[in-house]
């Protein structure tokens, strides 16, 4: 019992220490239209051609009549 009052503790203190963590500097704080495209940007400096998956239909299941068979 002891081991996992140790670990909570443990996990409780590391929780405190990364809520505390100092923000970022504001001169990296980005809006979300930079942050979209840096991440575009990102994706397309890889090399390779993009996998295109094909179309699917969706399906949307009724939880009441759904029933799942193992």
């Amino acid at each position: 019992m002891s081991k996992v009052l140790a670990a909570v503790f443990a996990f409780i203190a590391i929780c405190f220490v990364l809520g505390n963590a100092a923000p970022a500097p504001p001169t990296q704080l980005l809006d979300a239209h930079t942050a979209i495209q840096k991440i575009i940007a990102a994706y397309n400096r890889i090399p390779g051609p993009s996998v295109v998956h094909p179309w699917e239909v969706a399906h949307v299941i009724d939880p009441n009549t759904f029933v799942a068979h193992f």
